[in-house]
């Protein structure tokens, strides 16, 4: 047995009781962090104007920023606030870059946060930062689905389109039951660039399904789609076409991003991506459907057809046929067609490898995908809507671009046949076969 001895035992006790201030002491300043606690209003200079920030911290450290206001070009600062939550994370600015196409305002987002007051009361003064380019490409990390529904689709059809904001040109469409007119089965959103729009490439280009989601999607952190998807889901599930406005809105800020504002419906973000659209242009549009359903109805039905494109061993293809056609109940006639091939969610859904760039788009709506045809699979399509809009028949096609060869493309610029109307042809007897059954559909010659 060990005997202690008094020295050595009051040694150890002094020993621990040092130990234990030194634990004492990392534990306080650990504590006490890096900045002071409380809730503060923080600034720096965008390019146009002051960015005012609320932050809190505790226990020394950021757990929450806000925008409480600023006058910096809406899209670029919802882009540059992509950053707050790397300054809560890195409990700072310290080692963030800027982000690309929203620097001045990235350095004023970062600027305000080197003000926050620290508890060592230094202060360093703020150094700009650029954007770091990469020269590898990130991965597309968004996402979102625009297949559509498989199989067969119909009911009354109701449609409203109108330049909004410079003119850009929106459009809505609803479907709800034949029987059942507060039945909303089908709502879709789309618009078009303007066609002096800044960028030549998005000129009178629809947005839903083309390139743009994804240009747009990088500078705003969330594809234009997204929030039209968005909006279009509840309209289905909810069926309502119309929502009640956020209590805590305030209407003098319009469409400004300055909280509460974020929400302008209630549970819905309509801000990121597509606030203008939403707000200026789908839900006007949409309430103006609303009216008409209640009201005079509609002379028109809707039918859709789409199912996916198989190769000879029955395995998807990677994308999915889908014809639309409307037609007025009173003639029977055709008044608007559209046929488009789209390409899966996913490049690995997707057989073709020349293809794979494609994916989330569609062969219609798509700026770079290149018709075998020789032709633009949009001047097709346009030219099939005309065609039927005009009696033409559904199955009696030859007089269309690229449904045959028509000469040496190399020495006289002529087209070849496309299969995409052997697709078509297919989609449109489906749905032939059905109007013919509900008697909603003139005899068309095949």
């Amino acid at each position: 047995m060990t005997i202690q001895t008094p020295v050595k035992k009051g040694m150890t006790i002094a020993a621990l009781s040092l130990v234990s201030i030194a634990l004492s002491g990392c534990a306080s300043i650990e504590k006490e962090g890096k900045y002071v606690d409380g809730v503060h209003q923080v600034q720096g200079k965008g390019k146009k104007s002051q960015i005012v920030l609320e932050v809190k911290v505790e226990q020394g450290n950021i757990v929450d920023i806000h925008t409480l206001s600023h006058k910096e070009t809406e899209s670029l600062y919802l882009n540059a606030e992509r950053l707050l939550p790397k300054i809560v994370s890195n409990n700072g600015h310290e080692g963030i870059d800027a982000v690309s196409g929203a620097t001045y305002s990235s350095n004023g987002i970062l600027k305000a946060i080197n003000d926050l007051p620290r508890v060592d009361g230094s202060k360093s003064e703020y150094v700009a930062v650029g954007a770091q380019e990469s020269s590898v490409a990130e991965e597309f990390k968004l996402k979102w689905s625009i297949q559509p529904q498989l199989g067969l689709l119909s009911g009354d059809y109701y449609y409203q389109e109108a330049r909004f904001r410079q003119g850009h040109m929106g459009s809505m469409a609803v479907v709800t039951k034949v029987d059942d007119k507060d039945d909303v089965i089908f709502a879709e959103f789309n618009e078009s660039g303007r066609p002096n729009y800044y960028t030549r490439l998005y000129q009178n280009v629809p947005k839903r399904m083309s390139e743009y989601n994804f240009s747009m999607g990088k500078k705003k952190g969330a594809a234009w789609v997204q929030s039209a998807l968005t909006m279009e889901k509840l309209m289905v599930e909810q069926n309502k076409l119309t929502f009640e406005e956020n209590p805590n809105y305030d209407p003098k800020l319009a469409n400004k991003l300055k909280q509460p504002n974020r929400l302008k419906y209630q549970g819905i973000d309509i801000v990121a991506g597509a606030s203008n659209s939403i707000q200026q242009s789908m839900i006007p549009l949409t309430a103006k459907i609303h009216d008409q359903i209640q009201t005079k109805g509609t002379d028109q039905l809707f039918y859709q057809h789409a199912e996916k494109i198989l190769d000879d061993e029955g395995n998807w293809t990677g994308v999915t046929a889908m014809l639309r056609l409307v037609v007025d109940k009173n003639t029977k006639q055709i008044v608007k067609a559209h046929f488009d091939e789209i390409f899966a969610d996913e490049k690995n859904q997707i057989n073709d490898a020349s293809m794979k760039k494609f994916y989330r788009q569609s062969k219609y709506d798509s700026i770079h995908y290149i018709e075998p045809s020789r032709i633009g699979f949009n001047v097709m399509i346009d030219a099939l809507n005309a065609h039927l809009q005009d009696g033409g028949s559904l199955f009696d096609i030859d007089d269309l671009p690229a449904t045959g060869d028509t000469g040496s493309y190399a020495a006289t610029g002529f087209t070849k046949r496309s299969n995409a109307w052997d697709v078509y042809l297919k989609q449109a007897d489906i749905l032939y076969q059905q109007m013919r059954t509900d008697g909603v559909i003139v005899e068309h010659k095949k």
